[in-house]
């Protein structure tokens, strides 16, 4: 390279230097591959500007705007590729099917996939394609898919009406509303979702859990039930159980701009700022970049996590967008003046009407009056409550817990299961229950009954409602391990896949396969649980 530089010098030429598509989409490879993708796209515009039908240009072009989230412009190469070379690059429509599906148009979505897998059945991307109709399949939830279009649109205009009517803080017109569309439309679920949320609002939080569990039982893996649920317990004061569910939460990576909206809000309502940041910020290329709402919670975002420069450019955002609002100004002067400290409720879309600390003891009320349904439910329902206890570790809480296990009226097991999570809350102090008109005295925790709450929590993270069958064979399972020193709670995935089973079975079909295969576990293991469980149950017939 110096002795060209030297030679050119001495001879006084200039050097040519080519500058083509090969060149330029060399470039863009370096670029793309340390993942410099900007750079990388404009490396390979110039490259198909050179050589505009060379497919494979096109292609990596296609690939690099899709990773940006330009999904419309992606789409529009893929389909020029597959002009120039036809049924050469059937992976073109593997990238299709996943670019439609981001952009929530599902039947395109599915059409390019099963193109995919006929022109390419033994294909790279085969297992790739299966897994995003499956995961297409989950995002729709079968919802009004194969209704014709003047039904569709009734039931959307039904779904608004029941809105407008929460809006409007109507909550029993709503719930009427919502009900009728559950009974004409059982799959519609964002109904049951907005139905939950009329009964919290109204302070039902036993309705409100019961069609949230109702929804996960027919729809298991509903986003945005598993949202609201999660949002309800912390509410409630139920850390534990909710923090759960964030977990699984943080696990979800949605295609549809809606669920990745439902997404940011949550962790925002939760303080989990960096997943609500992350969330959002992936809206900025949908049509909620126009959202003030949805521009003002990316702000909130920003500010939480000290990116105080970046939270004023977007609240200023804010102010373009809705000019005639307060919300924008209010946060823009507390935040230049540092007095924000960032709280859940600010991802609300208003402003601040009261203190800081006033959410939690909100929450701790109304707890409180959840935990009052342990008085007067039934034993199958006393059990749920118990259970939604022990995540609640609050002073009242733990009061009632020592109420309950007093009264001489209670069964022995609801009484060890609040003994059980006292102890586990405070297992220093020990903890008196009444039996047999005596006071008896429990120092620690059982084993036993903790391996079978964690038991209880884990088929009802699976989607299963904590209903009579359920909490029939669960606490049939207690007395088993209790009376015959089986431990059969070792396997917590093994015994929760066998009570599932046997509870599924007394409502309708159930097959070993399909739970075997929704737990993770094999057919022979659920199998052995299962025998046990019911050699127990039929013990004395």
């Amino acid at each position: 390279m110096h002795k060209q530089k030297s030679a050119s010098a001495v001879s006084g030429r200039v050097l040519p230097f080519i500058q083509d598509g090969d060149y330029f989409f060399e470039k863009g490879i370096k670029a793309y591959n340390r993942r410099d993708l900007y750079t990388a796209k404009k490396m390979f515009e110039r490259a198909v500007t050179f050589q505009p039908e060379e497919p494979s240009f096109l292609c990596q072009l296609a690939s690099t705007l899709a990773e940006i989230g330009e999904y419309e412009e992606s789409n529009k190469h893929l389909l020029n590729a597959l002009e120039q070379a036809g049924s050469e690059l059937s992976e073109c429509h593997f990238f299709l099917a996943n670019n439609f599906a981001h952009l929530g148009l599902y039947s395109d979505a599915e059409k390019h996939a099963s193109l995919y897998i006929e022109n390419d059945p033994d294909g790279e991307f085969v297992e790739d394609t299966q897994e995003l109709l499956d995961l297409i399949s989950l995002e729709t939830g079968n919802k009004s898919v194969n209704l014709p279009l003047s039904t569709e649109e009734e039931l959307i205009k039904l779904h608004d009406e029941a809105r407008q009517s929460i809006e409007r803080g109507d909550l029993p017109l709503a719930q009427q509303q919502l009900r009728s569309i559950i009974t004409d439309h059982p799959k519609f679920w964002a109904a049951y979702n907005n139905l939950a949320l009329t009964h919290f609002y109204k302070s039902e939080f036993d309705e409100a859990m019961d069609v949230l569990q109702d929804v996960l039982e027919k729809n298991p893996g509903n986003l945005n039930a598993l949202c609201n649920l999660a949002i309800f317990l912390f509410h409630l004061g139920m850390d534990e159980p909710g923090g759960k569910i964030v977990e699984r939460l943080k696990t979800v990576h949605p295609m549809h701009p809606e669920h990745r909206y439902k997404l940011g809000n949550t962790f925002g309502l939760l303080e989990e700022h960096i997943y609500a940041n992350k969330w959002l910020q992936t809206l900025k290329k949908s049509s909620f970049v126009y959202d003030p709402v949805t521009t003002h919670m990316l702000a909130v975002s920003y500010y939480a996590l000290g990116q105080k420069e970046l939270s004023l450019k977007t609240w200023k955002k804010v102010l373009e967008l809705d000019p005639e609002g307060h919300v924008a100004p209010f946060y823009l002067e507390k935040a230049m003046k540092d007095e924000l400290n960032v709280s859940g409720g600010d991802y609300q879309y208003r402003i601040p009407t009261s203190n800081p600390n006033k959410p939690k003891k909100d929450r701790q009320i109304k707890a409180m009056e959840h935990i009052q349904q342990v008085r007067k439910g039934l034993e199958k329902n006393k059990i749920t409550h118990l259970f939604l206890l022990r995540g609640n570790k609050n002073e009242e809480a733990y009061a009632t817990l020592r109420d309950f296990c007093l009264r001489k009226e209670e069964s022995l097991l609801a009484k060890e299961i609040a003994a059980n999570i006292m102890l586990e809350h405070q297992p220093e102090l020990p903890v008196k229950l009444a039996h047999d008109g005596e006071l008896v005295e429990v120092g620690s925790p059982s084993e036993i009954i903790s391996e079978a709450l964690d038991v209880l929590l884990f088929i009802k993270e699976k989607g299963s409602a904590l209903d009579e069958h359920v909490l029939f064979y669960w606490s049939e399972a207690i007395k088993f391990a209790e009376l015959s020193d089986e431990r059969i709670f070792d396997n917590q995935k093994a015994i929760a896949a066998a009570i599932d089973h046997l509870a599924r079975k007394q409502k309708g079909r159930s097959t070993q396969k399909a739970v075997a295969e929704h737990y993770e576990i094999s057919v022979s293991m659920l199998s052995l649980r299962i025998k046990k469980l019911i050699g127990w149950v039929n013990r004395n017939v």
